[in-house]
C-alpha cells in the first residue's frame, strides 16, 4: 500500500508541473488564422473569441514600411491617439507578453488606420480556472489562487490556505509557478512530516 507521504510527495509532483504549464502561456498570432495586423481585421470579434492569461503572448506580424503598433491607455484607444502611448513597436514581428490581469490597448499609429479599425483591446485574466459558479474573473463562489501581478506582494495564511501576490512590473509567469509551489508545499509539509 502507497504510504501518505508518497501521496503526498506524488500530490506535490502534479502541483509543480501543472504549475509550469501554466506559467508558459499561449502565442496568438493576432488576427490568425484569417487575418493579421492589417486594416480589413475585426479585431474587437478575434479577440473576443479568446480567453487571453498571465503568460500569453501576443504576436503582431505586418509590413513594418505601412504599419506599427502602439500600446496606448484607454483614452487613446478611444480617441485613436498615439500621443498618449506606453510602448510603440516597429519591427514588423512584435510579440508582446501580457504579464498582468486587465486591459491593454493597442492601435496603428499611422494617421486613420486606427479610425479604419486597426485597434486592439485585450483583456487578461487568471490564469488558474475559476471555480464554479464563478464569471471566469475570479468572481462569485471564492476558491483557487489568482496571482495577477498587479499588487504588491502579499501572503495570506488561514488553516489551509495560502494566497500570493507578486511584484508590480513582473511579468508574473515565473511567480505564477513560484507561488503554486509554495502553496502547496505549505499545504503538503504537515502531511509530509508525519
Amino acid at each position: 500500500m502507497v504510504s501518505l507521504k508518497r501521496m503526498s510527495l506524488l500530490a506535490v509532483v502534479v502541483v509543480v508541473a501543472a504549475a509550469f504549464s501554466t506559467a508558459n502561456g499561449g502565442s496568438y498570432g493576432v488576427g490568425k488564422p484569417n487575418g493579421g495586423w492589417d486594416l480589413q481585421t475585426n479585431y474587437t470579434s478575434w479577440a473576443s473569441s479568446i480567453t487571453f492569461r498571465l503568460g500569453d503572448k501576443l504576436v503582431f506580424k505586418y509590413s513594418a514600411a505601412v504599419h506599427d503598433v502602439v500600446e496606448v491607455t484607454k483614452d487613446g484607444y478611444l480617441s485613436c491617439s498615439p500621443s498618449s502611448s506606453i510602448a510603440v513597436h516597429r519591427t514588423g514581428e512584435d510579440t508582446i507578453e501580457l504579464g498582468r490581469l486587465g486591459r491593454r490597448y493597442f492601435i496603428c499609429g499611422v494617421p486613420g488606420h486606427c479610425d479604419a479599425g486597426m485597434k486592439l483591446e485585450v483583456w487578461t485574466r487568471c490564469t488558474i480556472p475559476s471555480p464554479p459558479g464563478s464569471d471566469g474573473n475570479g468572481n462569485g463562489t471564492p476558491g483557487g489562487i489568482c496571482i495577477d501581478g498587479s499588487s504588491p506582494p502579499t501572503i495570506i495564511s488561514t488553516p489551509g490556505v495560502v494566497s500570493y501576490g507578486s511584484a508590480p512590473g513582473s511579468s508574473g509567469s515565473a511567480n505564477t509557478a513560484l507561488a503554486i509551489m509554495a502553496a502547496a508545499t505549505v499545504m503538503l509539509l504537515p502531511l509530509i512530516m508525519v
